[in-house]
């Protein structure tokens, strides 16, 4: 008689057998960093995953702010500035953390911007990125705090596509897990691209990396690294498998509470992932010997994301909109906006709304005020008529000062 869930136990029982003997050691990676080339420009795979990251979580975000009754115009508006504040954050916030920050950079400012070559520090995205959404947001007829709660599923979104691009171009490595260079077999993966696994019971954990091109310049081509990468990535789907239920309820509670969880759950997998990086020197601090610049600034983002939260419970308010209900924003037909050179179709829009407001009606009844002549009266004008109004000037003959005239 079979006994209810033994087979299952037993089917357990034999794969936890089979683990052990898996010929999985390690992932031979032979990528070019370089994608293609268009006559000088390298178009390298780190900056196409952005671009990739950017589009895709572009895509969820007008989906997602639609449902909240925001104009798809208000985004646009909003958007280039953010993006590009969060750039530049994240890569002023590596450059300033590199142990050769005088010699490779201050004294050769062109490696402040190339970006092109990998390095970017999310949290620096992620501060100045946030601040600037702050800021603008209510030029835009957004709330502040609703803002930044769009900008945490913006990132949330597009992280993991960034993560790939770091493993192609081989930075934020883990630590080292062979002595020397690895063996590798002959003509495993001597031809780019190429990804493959070999068996070596010398190297632990059996998913580390190593990688053979070289061009991958972060690296040591033959070394076996742990693949922070990748635990970044699953520590980024995992923190977007709890935030995505919570996307709609939280802003209906209190517009920022998502942005804080966010910057939470973010600051925590950053806190653990950085035990296992090994480009990254310890930073003494308060005593403390052991732990790295990005997990002070994971503390940092902590108490913050406290911080925010506590601001956003006194200060917020419940995000009421949706698609039935929209966020009043005047919105003309493209065909109707007049044409203003140097400014966009948004900013003539905004213009346009301002001088409307301006505009005061003129009081009627009162003897001055102006009339507007009739339909058709295309008379000749005549200086001393008391009528016509604001096309028309009135003038009254000077009062003779002198005797006899």
């Amino acid at each position: 008689m079979p006994i209810p869930g033994l087979s299952g136990l037993i089917g357990f029982a034999q794969l936890t057998h089979f683990i052990p003997h898996l010929t999985l050691a390690y992932f031979v990676i032979n990528i070019d960093p370089i994608a293609f080339s268009i006559g000088p420009v390298a178009v390298h795979w780190y900056g196409i995953m952005y671009v990739v990251a950017i589009t895709v979580a572009l895509w969820v975000l007008f989906r997602y702010t639609r449902k909240q009754g925001i104009h798809e115009e208000q985004i646009w508006g909003i958007f280039f500035w953010t993006v590009i504040a969060g750039l530049i954050g994240g890569r002023l916030y590596f450059v300033i953390q590199q142990p050769n920050l005088v010699s490779n950079y201050l004294l050769r400012p062109i490696n402040i911007i190339a970006v092109w070559d990998g390095g970017m520090a999310f949290y620096g995205a992620v501060f100045l990125g946030t601040l600037t959404l702050f800021l603008i947001a209510p030029r835009y007829g957004i709330d502040r705090f609703f803002a930044i709660d769009c900008g945490a599923l913006f990132a949330a979104i597009g992280q993991p596509f960034g993560r790939i691009g770091n493993i192609i171009n081989g930075d934020i490595l883990g630590q080292a897990v062979s002595n020397g260079a690895v063996n590798v077999p002959a003509q495993t993966c001597a031809h780019a691209p190429c990804i493959a696994y070999v068996s070596d019971a010398h190297i632990q954990p059996p998913w580390s990396l190593v990688y053979l091109n070289a061009h991958n310049t972060f690296v040591t081509p033959g070394i076996a690294y742990q693949p922070a990468q990748i635990y970044e990535i699953l520590f980024n789907l995992a923190i977007l498998v709890i935030l995505l239920p919570l996307c709609y309820r939280l802003p209906r509670i209190k517009a920022g509470y998502f942005f804080a969880l966010y910057l939470a759950l973010y600051s925590v997998s950053q806190f653990i992932v950085f035990f296992l990086r090994g480009t990254e020197p310890t930073t003494p601090f308060l005593g403390i010997n052991f732990l790295k610049q990005a997990q002070w600034t994971a503390l940092a983002g902590l108490i913050l994301a406290g911080l925010i939260f506590l601001v956003a419970r006194r200060f917020s308010q419940p995000w009421t909109h949706s698609a039935a209900n929209p966020v009043e924003w005047d919105v003309l037909p493209e065909e109707h906006l007049p044409h203003i050179p140097g400014l966009s179709a948004g900013d003539a829009r905004r213009r346009l709304a301002r001088m409307k407001s301006q505009l005061t009606p003129m009081s009627v009844g009162s003897d001055t005020a102006r009339q507007t002549p009739a339909e058709g009266d295309s008379s000749t004008w005549e200086p001393a008529r008391a009528t016509g109004g604001g096309l028309r000037n009135t003038f009254t003959p000077p009062i003779s000062t002198q005797s006899g005239q």
